[in-house]
């Protein structure tokens, strides 16, 4: 199955709250009630820690309950969001999902993506501000993946292992778009080993070699999110003979008016 309209129009993980509300959000275990879909924040408790009365020491209980749940019970989970900050330990914990097929991660102190090969069924996955991350050749493994988001990969420059993601339909490749902090791409010569790409997105970023011109191999396209650099400006006419673009921004002459 292929990326939806709306998917392309406004992105894979764009937020719409109407459906967000559907998923249930929890910090502690004993919440979960056997939801296949879930949003769980069990770290950053400061707050809630405070406003329950709760003991500071609550808080690894917590993460543990949580680590040691994903672990064992690995055909749990379809979906999971976490809106809080990901330590390693628990990272690992919930790459033992087999069924997953959609993880979002807002931002974490990973530095070894290595487990995410056991995810063999994720079609969409957003790793949020991963500034520690080492390497981005783990997600090579995943065949069925259709939609990617990766962000604020300080330590990562390559991204060339990226076309052999060959089911891939959707890719964002951002800096920090909140600090803001930009990430440096040596090159994105690596789009023209993936003529499927229906969006490609590339924001808070500093391409290295100042070559866009890849992106022109992508006649599939649909969505495009770049910054207006003086490089792209030179090509909007280019942009505008892709025969399937028709979403995004910083492409178009008429956004600089």
């Amino acid at each position: 199955m292929s990326l939806t309209e709306k998917q392309i129009q406004y992105g894979f993980n764009y937020f719409f709250p109407d459906e967000s509300n559907k998923i249930k959000s929890v910090v502690e275990l004993k919440e979960f009630d056997g939801e296949r879909k879930l949003s769980i924040n069990c770290t950053q408790l400061d707050y809630w820690i405070e406003k329950n009365g709760k003991k500071p020491e609550e808080k690894q209980r917590i993460l543990t309950e949580w680590c040691n749940f994903l672990r064992e019970n690995p055909n749990t989970f379809e979906e999971l969001y976490f809106g809080t900050r990901m330590p390693q330990e628990l990272f690992d914990a919930v790459c033992h999902q087999k069924e997953l097929k959609r993880l979002e991660i807002k931002w974490g102190s990973y530095e070894d993506l290595a487990s995410i090969r056991k995810l063999t069924e994720i079609e969409f996955l957003d790793i949020g501000s991963g500034s520690a991350v080492q390497s981005i050749e783990p997600l090579t493994a995943l065949k069925k993946l259709k939609g990617l988001q990766v962000e604020n990969f300080q330590k990562i420059q390559d991204y060339d292992a990226f076309s052999k993601l060959t089911s891939l339909e959707s890719l964002f490749i951002d800096g920090d778009r909140t600090s803001p902090r930009n990430i440096r791409i040596e090159s994105i010569d690596f789009l023209r080993k993936m003529p499927q790409l229906k969006c490609y997105r590339m924001l808070a970023t500093i391409l290295v070699n100042k070559d866009y011109s890849p992106i022109l191999e992508l006649k599939n396209l649909e969505y495009l999110a770049i910054r207006g650099r003086r490089e792209v400006k030179k090509m909007y006419d280019d942009f505008a003979k892709l025969p399937k673009l028709k979403w995004g921004w910083g492409w178009k002459e008429k956004e600089m008016n």
